[in-house]
């Protein structure tokens, strides 16, 4: 049987309050937290966009609005049930999320310019999730979506940062 050992620390009111300190420094995330994502094609940048990490309930609700629902089949008293998640629909979402507005308070996907523009050319476009899919392409929409989740603290090895 391994031997367990016991760390004995003292709390003073210095280092609860580093504690405190350090807990609210990490619950800034969303406001403190920024990189940049680059599109670029053919060795050309085409536009850039700033990205912050999502919280779980944030990935949960991207989650929920890519998932198309069906009624219960034991009965319409009991909550629907999901049917399919589309996965272009899900990383859309989490790149829209997780998108930085602009100066102006909006987000470069809710330009009005950029919608009609999209649609004067003949694209199908009713959600900010539409526009992403139509303007990136499907390995640009995983490479970003698979970067959102990154600056997420996917892949954290949270042992690694208990030690430093």
């Amino acid at each position: 049987m391994a031997e367990s050992k016991a760390t004995k620390i003292d709390v003073t009111e210095e280092n609860e309050m580093d504690l405190i300190t350090g807990l609210l420094k990490a619950a800034e995330y969303k406001n403190e937290m920024r990189q940049t994502i680059n599109i670029k094609r053919d060795g050309c940048s085409l536009f850039k966009f700033a990205i912050r990490p999502l919280s779980f309930d944030e990935i949960t609700e991207c989650r929920k609005k890519a998932t198309t629902f069906i009624p219960n089949p034991k009965g319409a008293s009991l909550p629907m049930i999901e049917k399919e998640i589309s996965t272009e629909d899900y990383m859309a979402w989490q790149i829209y999320t997780a998108t930085v507005a602009e100066k102006n308070g909006k987000k470069i996907w809710d330009d009005p310019a950029l919608k009609q523009g999209l649609a004067n050319a003949g694209h199908m476009i009713v959600t900010a999730a539409d526009i992403i899919k139509t303007v990136l392409i499907a390995g640009e929409l995983d490479s970003v979506s698979d970067a959102v989740l990154d600056f997420s603290g996917n892949n954290t090895n949270v042992v690694e940062y208990a030690k430093n």
